[in-house]
């Protein structure tokens, strides 16, 4: 194998700015990827700085919402992201679904408490990516060995072996927090979650399904602590540092290679990226059945109003619009919300199918717009 036979040999080529390329892509499934235990596979990897993180994230990322229990009272001004990757919700709706209403429920297809309700897929598209990048690295290690190019074989090595160590400092297991053993007759679990695009999903579940994934935030328990990860951490920086300029001193014919295979795995990422997050989950132990998709027809013109009147129908409650702040805090809108709890539930006489929400919120609005108006022309008298 040859090196360099003197220092004017040494040089630096771009072809080693591919390998940090990407880091876009490569962040979008970052947490995902490192659940999985093929983050151990020793293999190519774009943007290998995209992992190493000044700190490791304690829980994944919420997303804007409310969340409240219809009978448990409890309330999120967040949700988590758990179900919003189970549930197609806001990010899978078109924009104009806007003022929509969904309705769900969701049980366990088995009694098992060991069972996890989501992990990571084994077998997915990340999966597929992280095979594809050992092949590569295998396909690379063996023609730096056939062309006697020292440099590229540092440099498959390197690049190569800190994927594994960067797995190793990452990975992390889902921890959801379950109902602690209590008393039998607690309320139903179900919850109302409203997005701020003004759609509705209604969730019937139990409140052992409930707890964990609506209102105990989950937690990531890393393999090593932060300390074994800041002093990895530095020793893969050293790698990667070390792995492009071995890389950009690898011959002409090793570098047009390792160019190609990190064109194709960008490439590969940047698709995988742009697919729907809930493929890379394993949600099988939950069983998700939309019972129907209220709201609705293409024909009907949708508003906040509509929206909240079929979740307070569908709900028979207008508790947990004050509790999650759903609806503006007025005496006109309070004076709807008593209207609109007694049609859901029938009383005096009232069909929820045929009272129409639209003219009972128009006749409050202008009661207490008058009423405010007469006590304005009163107190100036």
């Amino acid at each position: 194998m040859f090196f360099n036979r003197n220092f004017d040999d040494f040089h630096l080529d771009i072809v080693g700015f591919l390998a940090i390329l990407g880091e876009g892509s490569v962040s979008v499934n970052y947490q995902v990827s490192t659940l999985s235990y093929f983050t151990f596979l020793p293999r190519l990897l774009p943007a290998p700085q995209a992992f190493m993180r000044p700190s490791r994230p304690i829980r994944l990322d919420d997303v804007p919402g409310t969340v409240v229990g219809i009978k448990s009272g409890n309330c999120r001004d967040h949700v988590y992201r758990i179900p919003h990757i189970i549930l197609p919700g806001e990010n899978s709706m078109r924009i104009s679904s806007d003022y929509s209403v969904r309705h769900f429920r969701i049980s366990m297809k088995t009694d098992n408490p060991n069972v996890p309700l989501i992990t990571a897929r084994t077998f997915g598209v990340l999966s597929l990516l992280a095979v594809l990048g050992c092949a590569m690295a295998i396909a690379l290690l063996g023609l730096s060995i056939h062309l006697n190019d020292g440099w590229a074989l540092v440099a498959t090595v390197l690049l190569s072996c800190l994927s594994s160590l960067l797995g190793i400092m990452c990975k992390w297991s889902l921890a959801l927090r379950k109902r602690v053993t209590g008393p039998d007759n607690i309320p139903r679990g179900d919850v109302v979650i409203s997005y701020p695009n003004g759609c509705f999903l209604i969730v019937e579940c139990d409140e052992e399904i409930a707890r964990p994934l609506f209102f105990a935030p989950e937690r990531c328990d890393y393999l090593l602590d932060g300390t074994w990860y800041r002093s990895l951490a530095l020793l893969g920086t050293m790698m990667l540092m070390f792995g492009v300029i071995a890389l950009g001193n690898s011959g002409p014919r090793m570098q047009i290679a390792f160019g190609t295979a990190y064109l194709v795995l960008n490439a590969a990422y940047w698709i995988v990226g742009a697919l729907p997050e809930k493929l890379h989950w394993d949600y099988s132990a939950l069983n998700i059945e939309e019972l129907s998709p209220v709201l609705p027809e293409p024909e009907v013109k949708r508003s906040f109003g509509l929206a909240l009147w079929i979740a307070i129908k569908l709900t028979r409650s207008t508790r947990w619009v004050r509790i999650g702040g759903v609806a503006p805090d007025t005496q006109a809108w309070d004076e709807w919300l008593k209207k609109a709890n007694d049609a859901a539930n029938r009383r005096d006489g009232m069909d929820p199918d045929t009272w129409d929400y639209s003219a009972c919120l128009e006749e409050c609005l202008d009661w207490y717009s008058d009423c405010e108006q007469k006590s304005d022309v009163r107190s100036m008298i």
